[in-house]
């Protein structure tokens, strides 16, 4: 009895996103995810590792060659619930931190980190976790452009997050590869703190009507500037600042990253300008209301660094975070504890001691440069 030979065939696994899906798993036009299927003896199913239907056509004849000849070499999915590919897990991974309430920004970020990986090992015709080896994730992370030992740092970290969501038996193997990434000298540098001097931050106010010559911009610039080297708010905290958290002379927030309360006393004059360039009808003093506030909170940072520019005080990598940096300065300078600048900023004293120990220990000398001396008379010595 004749043996039925095995054909390969291409398919397509339409997203429940996808505007073609009512086409069919046989439609060429969109670009979805292409799949391999056969029959031997079972069926089989194994993603192609492209969404071009002509590439996929290519990959089913080289397959085609294995069989046909019986030497196929290859891990294949009986049932695709079974063994979800990477790119399936990346999905469910990224649903995941959706559900837990991260930024669209976020998610993107990961989504390109993550869609990098998944290319990697598609080029090593690896398209199921249980195929990631130890070799596999090292040499990735050799391939890395990145020269910033920070960013490094957090890819990684990401991608251990990953691997933890989707890996089992290799996971352990997979998370001692990917060992700490040490930083540099330079990148120490760069995580220090970087207040603005009074000179520097005088001549950066000078600079706001010469780089945004409407009178409107200008005076909202200057009292967001004032708002935040005063009180240290991060940027998207103080574009989602309501007239409600400082009418009555106090500034009362949640942050948005750590939610954690903060409560500060704020100037008579300073809560009399931000009331006055407040937008109307919105309740928020610098955003509209409309649109998404990590949109506004974009075109902040894009001003801020426009305007550190032309003023010569931009640094590469640290913007907003700077006025932060000078409200700590400046707390500390005037004897404050770190307990209080961490109530302050709604941080940890933890977090805070770890950022601005620089700055604490330059202050104590300071301090300590200016304390009374003892002297004794000549005739006593």
């Amino acid at each position: 009895m004749l043996k039925a030979r095995s054909v390969v065939g291409v398919y397509v696994r339409h997203k429940i996103s996808c505007p073609s899906l009512h086409r069919g798993e046989f439609y060429r036009g969109c670009p979805c995810p292409k799949w391999l299927r056969y029959s031997a003896g079972s069926q089989h199913r194994k993603p192609a590792g492209t969404r071009t239907w002509g590439v996929a056509e290519e990959k089913a004849a080289e397959l085609q060659q294995k069989l046909d000849a019986g030497k196929t070499g290859i891990i294949v999915a009986r049932q695709d619930t079974d063994h979800p590919t990477i790119e399936q897990a990346i999905e469910t991974f990224l649903n995941g931190k959706a559900s837990e309430g991260l930024s669209a920004a976020t998610i993107r970020k990961h989504r390109r980190q993550l869609t990098r990986f998944r290319e990697f090992m598609d080029e090593r015709s690896k398209f199921f976790p249980v195929e990631i080896t130890a070799t596999d994730v090292i040499e990735y992370r050799a391939s890395w452009k990145w020269e910033s030992g920070v960013t490094r740092q957090k890819v990684q970290q990401n991608l251990r997050g990953f691997l933890r969501s989707c890996c089992r038996t290799n996971l352990p193997d997979l998370l001692s590869a990917l060992k700490t990434i040490k930083l540099s000298k330079a990148d120490r540098e760069r995580l220090k703190p970087q207040p603005f001097t009074e000179q520097e931050l005088a001549h950066l106010i000078a600079q706001v009507p010469k780089t945004f010559p409407d009178t409107v911009k200008v005076r909202k610039m200057t009292a967001l500037i004032h708002c935040m080297v005063a009180t240290g708010l991060a940027i998207v905290d103080t574009v989602l600042l309501e007239r409600a958290s400082i009418n009555d002379g106090w500034l009362r927030i949640e942050r948005r990253k750590t939610g954690k309360s903060v409560q500060q006393k704020l100037d008579d004059a300073l809560v009399e300008e931000l009331l006055s360039v407040a937008s109307e009808p919105s309740p928020y003093i610098f955003w509209s209301g409309r649109g998404l506030v990590t949109s506004a909170t974009g075109q902040w940072q894009q001003d801020l660094k426009t305007l550190m520019q032309d003023a010569g005080l931009w640094i590469r990598g640290n913007l907003s975070h700077r006025f932060r940096d000078t409200s700590v300065d400046f707390w500390l300078g005037a004897g404050c504890s770190m307990t209080e600048v961490a109530a302050a900023l709604g941080d940890t004293v933890a977090v805070c001691e770890r950022h601005y120990s620089d700055l604490s220990s330059k202050r104590m000398g300071q301090r300590l440069a200016t304390m009374p001396t003892r002297s004794w008379p000549q005739e006593n010595r």
